[in-house]
């Protein structure tokens, strides 16, 4: 049986990955620059697969997975429309991942240490979601100048 710290901390992982894998399906399309649509491709690749695992999670328990408002779909769709009008340099598309990524990490961060009671299964899934967005920012550095 799912508790409510585990139901929080699945959630907001579930959210990350979907938010991660959507920013990138959004800024995929403005990519010029080869190395960083291979680095975006195999980010969205790890986020999916990490989001079909959190969703058998939730077949297991007999839960629903978050969905996705619509308002906050068209708010990121429409932030990244905004935020590469003018500029949509490879070092500025990046920089605008690195935020996605520490908006990710700072988030789940809040909801992990808020539910301290968490399965250690959840909390390890949280725990490898921000290490990857982590290995992502690094990996992301490396196209600012």
């Amino acid at each position: 049986m799912m508790t409510e710290a585990d139901k929080a901390v699945l959630d907001e992982s579930y959210r990350n990955t979907r938010t991660g894998r959507e920013a990138i399906n959004v800024i995929i399309g403005k990519v010029e620059d080869d190395d960083l649509a291979l680095d975006l491709n195999r980010q969205a690749c790890k986020f999916i697969q990490m989001e079909e695992r959190m969703q058998k999670e939730y077949h297991r328990e007999k839960e629903t997975p978050p969905e996705d408002s619509l308002v906050d779909r068209t708010i990121l769709w429409g932030g990244i429309q905004m935020n590469t009008l003018w500029n949509a340099s490879t070092e500025h598309l990046a920089d605008m991942m690195i935020q996605e990524n520490t908006k990710g990490i700072t988030e789940l961060m809040k909801v992990v240490k808020k539910n301290k009671s968490v399965q250690r299964e959840y909390y390890e899934m949280a725990q490898e979601l921000m290490d990857f967005e982590e290995k992502n920012i690094e990996k992301l550095k490396a196209y600012l100048r």
